[in-house]
C-alpha cells in the first residue's frame, strides 16, 4: 500500500523559543545529533515550561525530522529527554495510522532514495529547506508490519556492521603503525 505522509501523519512545526531562567524543557535542535543522527551529548533544559509549549510537547514515537539546513534527517524521538520540544528547524510528524511503524518512516526518510527525492524538491540555496506542503505530498510504501520490522532488523545490522568495519580499520591501522615503527628500531 502506497499513501500521501499526509495520510498517515500529523505533522506540526517546531516552536521558536529563547532560553529562560530556571529551566525546566528541553529544547531540541538538530546540532543536538551527530552525523550518525544519535544524540551527541546530554541535553539540559533551557526553556521554562509554560501553556505556550504546551501543544508543541514531544511525545515518545513523535519523529524529527530536520526540514531546513545541509542536512534533511529524521529521528524518532524517545522520550530520553522529557519533557522537550523541537526547534523550528524540525517538522514533528506524528504517526496516526498504527499500520506504520515511527521507525520505519524515519528510516524511510533517510533513505538515500527519498533522500534524492527531498533535494530536488528542496526550496532555497542558502538555507534548503522542505516545507510542510511538500513533505505531505511524499509517497510512502506501507508494507505489513512484520515486513517493517524486518526492515528494520536489517537496517540495525547494517549499521552494526559500519562500525565493526570502521573498528577493524583503526585497529588495523593501529597494527601497522605499531609494526612499521618496531621495524625501525
Amino acid at each position: 500500500m502506497i499513501e500521501k505522509l499526509n495520510n498517515i501523519v500529523k505533522i506540526k512545526s517546531g516552536v521558536f523559543a529563547k532560553s529562560d531562567a530556571n529551566p525546566d524543557l528541553h529544547y531540541i535542535q538538530s546540532t543536538d545529533f551527530n552525523k550518525q543522527r544519535n544524540w551527541n551529548k546530554t541535553l539540559n533544559p533551557i526553556l521554562a515550561n509554560s501553556s505556550k509549549f504546551s501543544s508543541h510537547i514531544l511525545n515518545a514515537g513523535d519523529i524529527l525530522f530536520v526540514a531546513k539546513g545541509r542536512d534533511f534527517f529524521a529521528v524518532v524521538y524517545d522520550g530520553m529527554f522529557k519533557p522537550a520540544v523541537a526547534s523550528t528547524t524540525f517538522l514533528v510528524l506524528q504517526v496516526q495510522d498504527k499500520s506504520c511503524v515511527p521507525e520505519y518512516l524515519a528510516w524511510y526518510l533517510n533513505h538515500p532514495q527519498t533522500q534524492t527525492l527531498l533535494w530536488s524538491l528542496a526550496k532555497g540555496s542558502a538555507i534548503p529547506s522542505i516545507s510542510k506542503s511538500i513533505i505531505e505530498q511524499i509517497e510512502i510504501p506501507i508494507p505489513e508490519l512484520s515486513k517493517q520490522i524486518t526492515i528494520l532488523e536489517l537496517h540495525k545490522l547494517q549499521m552494526k556492521e559500519k562500525r565493526i568495519h570502521k573498528q577493524i580499520g583503526k585497529l588495523r591501522q593501529e597494527y601497522i603503525n605499531e609494526l612499521t615503527y618496531k621495524s625501525i628500531q
